[in-house]
């Protein structure tokens, strides 16, 4: 695993009432990646305001990644979900085995935007503004 801040900070987010649902709907009716949503809040809740280059910086890093590994493993999960197949039992095996590569793949993403914030491309200021703020300003210029 791993010990970075962001993945702990989006577990603990996304283990809220609420929250798994609400990331789903900004998944499936928009087409969002979650994982810069939590980035975004991340960084504001680091009390951290990103630039817009940077933001869209950040949006390239990952975008590759997202659309050719992470859609399609949930594509695959989604599929498999009360599909009619003989042996359910093997059915739902394979599709939790699918869901544990697909958080995996998750992590890995956040884990590339993580190391973003300690390289040169990425300009993160300090915000002057009440967190709150901060997390909607990052939210706005990521997503």
């Amino acid at each position: 695993m791993t010990t970075n801040s962001f993945w702990h900070y989006s577990l603990d987010r996304y283990s809220r009432d609420g929250v798994p649902a609400m990331c789903l709907e900004l998944q499936d009716q928009f087409g969002t990646d979650v994982n810069l949503v939590l980035f975004a809040l991340w960084i504001g809740h680091e009390g951290q305001s990103i630039e817009t280059q940077s933001a869209a910086y950040c949006v390239t890093a990952v975008e590759e990644w997202h659309q050719a590994v992470v859609r399609p493993m949930r594509g695959v999960r989604r599929w498999l979900k009360g599909r009619n197949i003989t042996d359910t039992g093997a059915r739902d095996q394979l599709r939790a085995a699918v869901q544990k590569w697909e958080i995996e793949a998750e992590r890995m993403e956040q884990q590339m935007l993580f190391d973003l914030t300690t390289g040169p491309n990425l300009n993160l200021a300090s915000g002057n503004l009440p967190v709150a703020d901060l997390m909607v300003q990052n939210a706005a210029r990521l997503c």
